[in-house]
């Protein structure tokens, strides 16, 4: 490995395409010094995300891992890798001697210990914040209910409430490895962390976990880290060698105590919430490999929340080179700029495409234009129809597309032009 060019910084990310490498990608993609490399070893998300995005790398538990990870590494002049799964922090962190770009990772021993929930509990044995552990072969009925979880695992895969003790014969019988815990019934909490090269806990922001799906905090919120949790980030961050981003989650028992959860050596899925109040905790990790001190931003921003749901991202078939697009109702909508439409028509233009005004407009489409601060630059052609002419006429690119509300404008380029039509209400599909 050879001198990192600050100017150009190489980074992949493994898997790209999981919700952590969805953030990385939040993170660090418009960062001017930053060209990011997706990695997966399946078809995946992240390939509507990460322009340079190769999905055949073997699973890491397969032969030949490691060196068609380092063939790409070289090939790409990769400086720093990312894992963004808790399987690839702990097989990196213990193979990144055989890597061929630095891994950025906390040590490998604070990753073992991060990746078994016995491990953890029994590493911070004595500490008030450990949750009542149950041995599975003492439990009784007058113990339920108890919470258990895969021993190894991650987000909600696998747990379950015991209320019965038939409950806890099934999560005998599959045979899984399972840690039996006290019930938290109280609020659950993540804290997101960094710790710079000096072992100095420089942030522990936390936020409230209010809704989660399959694991995943979809709807979360700062709150002021009480210094309670501040003395637990303390204990864990000392207790354990961490180096740039980490987090760790808690919950409320019955009596309102914090008690641990897990810890985690990697971003979390959901850290742009505390990346809002001025610090990124990912493009800091990189900084801190490159030797630089980090400074810390805090915004005083207070009830800030995030809401997560469902994002659609396409990949159509189809190559084009000039956009021609309506502007009444269109680019213009209820007297207001369509601003997602003018986004997407600036993206076209930095790709490359052609984008053609094709209108109605009753009055002069220039003096328009400049009434609604739109750049007439931005357009390679100009028309303004009258009522009797036809856009289909002005259709001369066969690898075009058309954007127009109208379905009888979009109904006459269909059928005379044979060009692909679309609704506003489709242009997502066109990023």
């Amino acid at each position: 490995m050879g001198a990192i060019n600050e100017k150009h910084i190489r980074v992949a990310v493994f898997p790209c395409g999981s919700e952590i490498g969805m953030e990385i990608n939040r993170a660090l993609g418009r960062d001017k010094y930053i060209e990011l490399f997706g990695l997966s070893s399946v078809a995946s998300p992240g390939r509507t995300v990460y322009q340079n995005c190769y999905e055949e790398l073997p699973f890491i538990t397969q032969p030949g891992f490691i060196k068609c990870l380092n063939a790409y590494i070289d090939d790409n002049k990769i400086d720093f890798l990312l894992p963004a799964h808790d399987n690839a922090c702990l097989y990196l962190a213990k193979n990144r001697d055989q890597i061929n770009c630095k891994v950025l990772i906390s040590a490998t021993d604070t990753c073992l210990i991060c990746r078994s929930k016995t491990e953890t509990y029994n590493f911070f044995s004595g500490h008030s914040f450990i949750p009542e552990v149950f041995k599975l072969e003492k439990i009784s009925s007058v113990d339920l209910p108890l919470f258990a979880k895969p021993n190894i695992g991650q987000g909600s895969e696998g747990v379950a409430v015991l209320k019965t003790m038939s409950d806890l014969q099934r999560i005998i019988d599959t045979g899984v490895d399972y840690t039996i815990t006290e019930l938290l019934t109280g609020n659950e909490y993540t804290v997101d962390c960094f710790t710079d090269n000096e072992g100095n806990l420089l942030v522990a922001s936390m936020r409230e976990r209010t809704r989660a799906k399959s694991g995943i905090a979809v709807e979360s919120k700062l709150i002021k880290t009480p210094q309670v949790v501040l003395d637990i980030a303390t204990v864990i961050n000392l207790c354990l060698k961490f180096t740039g981003v980490w987090f760790f989650q808690v919950k409320k028992n019955a009596n309102g105590e914090y008690r641990l959860l897990e810890i985690a050596p990697r971003v979390a899925g959901t850290m742009g919430l505390s990346r809002i109040q001025g610090f990124n905790f990912v493009l800091n990790t990189i900084n801190l490999a490159l030797g630089k001190k980090i400074k810390v931003i805090t915004n005083k921003i207070n009830d800030a929340c995030v809401s997560r749901a469902l994002t659609s991202r396409y990949i159509l078939d189809y190559q084009f080179d000039t956009v021609y697009v309506d502007f009444d109702d269109t680019l213009i909508f209820k007297d207001k700029v369509n601003s997602e439409l003018l986004g997407l028509l600036y993206h076209f233009k930095n790709t490359g495409k052609k984008i053609i005004l094709l209108s109605r407009h009753e009055t002069s489409l220039e003096e328009a234009l400049r009434e609604y601060a739109i750049a007439p630059e931005l357009f390679f052609k100009v028309h303004r129809l009258t009522q009797i002419e036809r856009k289909s006429d002005y259709i001369t690119s066969n690898k075009a597309i058309f954007i127009d509300d109208s379905f009888r404008e979009r109904y006459d380029i269909h059928t005379n032009c044979a060009i692909p039509v679309f609704d506003v209400d489709a242009i997502e599909a066109l990023w």
